[in-house]
């Protein structure tokens, strides 16, 4: 890399290996404010330089070593180490790197705590957990393995004041195109800068829910990247605080939601979760806003009967009572329209374990009796594999016309539908949500094609949806898929407009009287959430008014592409038998016996 920016591939051999399948100089041609920062290296420092440094998506944390050094000709070049980071070294959370970062500088709690806009006794938190993490007594000490061990975070937080005596500091100087400060400037500095608003979003990064957090993660950042750059509400910037954790685990959810609660964040989100009454307790003490969308009838009724404990807390979506009866529904309308023409009249519901999870039995049990169907449910399947194939099993065994699979995860849905679609008797799958991950398609191949499946909160086909799917794609480089991301840009415009209605956004109770008072028309539908639960309406179930309700949409995979079958009028698309329906499991996928088909065998009797 020459010291004029250009970049040559003159890394050292050792230190080729960077994120992906690219070398390091690959890794800096894709993010030029790395590459900034790795060519002010060169031109201000003649020793060894190395820093922390993340992406826009906060995903690619990676820590950087640059060796200045003169070729034969005597043209400045450099050896770049591009280092992995995942999990940070010792564990350190982006916040506690910023913490240490700002110790190095030498500044105190106090002078941290104006610098990140939060308090001193959150910052004395994040300190005593770094210094533990780093099997440290002192801030000095801490400070001298930060700078020896490339532990400061660049662009530093808050700005460069401070740290001008460092040679980091004359590095982020020059990054950003200004000459080196030989000293600080005399006299008391002080930002300029409104306090942003923090978003805090409690999301499953790693664990079996990955797929769906990396989603809500990308579609967050597009939410906030358009509201910044239309000016933020009143001047002020929202920020993005996120805290990862796995959605089945209570420890891990009491964990990350005390995460963002300790950062003094001014809303909270999340997605789906297991022990969602945990976070609904720490939301109710913590008092500021928060939306998330646990489809959970059981929360519905726990605010409703508590509006002044609870009545900061907005579910986003409708609940998981609606699915039942949905599919019920559905089947009998396709069978009675001969769409479909059923070998029996039995279904079965088959449910994983979701703790506060009700699939609106009782209803179902009615839209049962009025179709003319038997029903069989099995309940708390666990989440492994061999658990699924064997309730696959069962279900090919008993063989109803078709099969309800309550299970929000790719793993366990997966390996039952591998196993399910075997030869045997022709059922008709209709999945829960899971298929709206891109990847779901992609792991199971050929066999995706004509699954049925819905949800009670997914992103239309429309003008909107469609114009939301492209500036995703445009921004991160890949599709979103049709539920969460959708749920996760909605959220984000939902607080950030009440924020901008109300004149103090850390004015909690008037945000969430903005929140009630508002109908957001979003990319997965209408948002009013003015009914004493705080939640969604289903349409057509709960009102048969469309602009204030969110669609219970049926999709079926048809060519590779998600259709969607119901409701009128967001339909773009008529149900297909599947092509492995009817026919042996060789016929339906077009291999020959014993062969293989993305990991399911392909049998013939």
């Amino acid at each position: 890399m020459l010291a004029d920016g250009t970049v040559e591939a003159a890394e050292d051999s050792r230190h080729g290996a960077a994120p992906g399948p690219g070398p390091a100089v690959a890794f800096l041609r894709e993010h030029p404010e790395l590459a900034g920062l790795v060519v002010a290296c060169l031109r201000t420092e003649a020793g060894r330089s190395g820093f922390m440094w993340t992406d826009g998506t906060a995903r690619t944390l990676v820590r950087v070593w640059v060796d200045p050094f003169t070729d034969p000709r005597g043209n400045p070049m450099g050896r770049v180490l591009v280092e992995p980071c995942h999990p940070s070294p010792y564990g350190l959370t982006l916040r506690e790197l910023d913490v240490l970062t700002l110790i190095v500088a030498g500044l105190t709690n106090n002078e941290i705590a104006e610098r990140l806009f939060t308090s001193p006794r959150t910052v004395t938190t994040h300190v005593d957990r770094l210094l533990t993490k780093l099997h440290l007594s002192g801030r000095a000490a801490a400070a001298a393995l930060a700078l020896d061990q490339g532990l400061v975070r660049l662009p530093f937080p808050g700005g460069d004041t401070a740290f001008e005596r460092l040679g980091l500091g004359r590095i982020a100087t020059a990054a950003r195109g200004g000459a080196p400060v030989p000293s600080p400037v005399p006299g008391p500095t002080r930002s300029l800068r409104r306090r942003p608003l923090m978003l805090g979003a409690a999301l499953p990064l790693t664990g079996p829910a990955a797929a769906d957090g990396r989603e809500m993660l990308l579609a967050t950042r597009l939410a906030l990247e358009e509201i910044n750059d239309q000016g933020g509400i009143s001047g002020r910037r929202i920020e993005l605080v996120t805290a990862d954790f796995d959605v089945t685990v209570p420890s891990a959810v009491q964990a990350a939601f005390t995460e963002l609660v300790e950062q003094e964040v001014d809303a909270l989100t999340s997605g789906y979760i297991g022990p969602q009454d945990v976070a609904h307790e720490i939301a109710a003490d913590y008092g500021r806003p928060y939306l998330h969308a646990a489809a959970l009838d059981s929360m519905v009724s726990r605010v409703a009967e508590d509006p002044e404990r609870y009545g900061g807390i907005f579910q986003v979506c409708p609940s998981d009572t609606r699915y039942g009866p949905g599919f019920v529904r559905f089947l009998t309308s396709l069978r009675d329209s001969g769409g479909w023409s059923p070998e029996s009249n039995r279904l079965m519901v088959v449910q994983g374990m979701w703790p506060l999870g009700d699939l609106g039995r009782t209803e179902m049990s009615a839209a049962v009796e009025a179709g003319g169907w038997t029903l069989e449910t099995v309940s708390e399947v666990g989440m492994s594999d061999a658990a699924w194939q064997q309730i696959a099993r069962q279900v090919r065994a008993a063989a109803p016309a078709a099969v309800l699979v309550g299970h929000y995860f790719m793993p366990g849905s997966l390996a039952f539908l591998r196993e399910l679609l075997y030869d045997g008797p022709p059922i008709l799958p209709y999945l829960l949500y899971t298929p709206s991950i891109p990847s779901f398609r992609q792991e199971l191949g050929p066999l995706s094609e004509g699954l049925l499946w819905a949800t009670v909160t997914g992103t239309y086909s429309d003008h909107l949806g469609r114009s939301f799917a492209a500036r995703y794609r445009s921004l991160h480089g890949v599709s979103p898929g049709r539920s969460h991301a959708g749920i996760a840009y909605d959220r984000a415009r939902m607080i950030a407009g009440a924020w901008s209605q109300v004149d103090d956004p850390r004015d909690h109770r008037r945000v969430a009287k903005a929140i009630r008072a508002t109908i957001h028309r979003g990319v997965n539908g209408a948002y009013y959430l003015a009914d004493p639960g705080q939640a969604a309406l289903a349409y057509p179930e709960m009102t048969p008014d469309p602009s204030i309700g969110q669609a219970h949409l049926v999709y079926q995979i048809q060519d590779g592409r998600q259709r969607i079958l119901s409701p009128t009028p967001y339909c773009d698309g008529r149900f297909q038998l599947p092509p492995w329906y009817a026919t042996g499991a060789g016929a339906r996928t077009g291999t020959p016996p014993g062969a293989y088909v993305r990991g399911v065998r392909a049998r013939t009797g």
